[in-house]
């Protein structure tokens, strides 16, 4: 299950992926970039950034709890805001807000269980 979020403010979009096979996946974009990197261990969620147009939030269906969201949007908002040189706190919690509430609405969307 994918969703492109389009962050106009900031002239990027960030794929969210919520994957069965997190590990596999994560691979594929790494190698898709030819990023000498793979991923040989369990993950609960990952943050992935190539550029500063296109960003990559996948999530495992297996492990999705409300931790693992706000831990990885955390990194989204970070490294968006960064790589354009905001500190402004604002313009964070603002980027912050939209991503999550696009997040949950995808979620609920698709019927997908989040693990309490």
């Amino acid at each position: 299950m994918r969703k492109k979020i389009k962050i106009d403010q900031y002239n990027c979009e960030l794929i969210v992926a919520i994957s069965d096979k997190i590990k596999e996946d994560t691979n594929k974009i790494l190698k898709k970039y030819k990023i000498p990197q793979t991923i040989d261990y369990e993950i609960e969620g990952i943050f992935l950034f190539h550029d500063i147009d296109k960003y990559y939030l996948l999530l495992s269906l297996q492990h999705l709890s409300h931790n693992t969201i706000a831990h990885e949007i955390y990194h989204a908002v970070v490294r968006i805001t960064e790589d354009r040189e905001i500190a402004d706190e604002e313009a964070q919690a603002w980027l912050m807000g939209y991503i999550t509430e696009i997040v949950y609405q995808f979620i609920n969307k698709k019927n997908v269980k989040i693990n309490l």
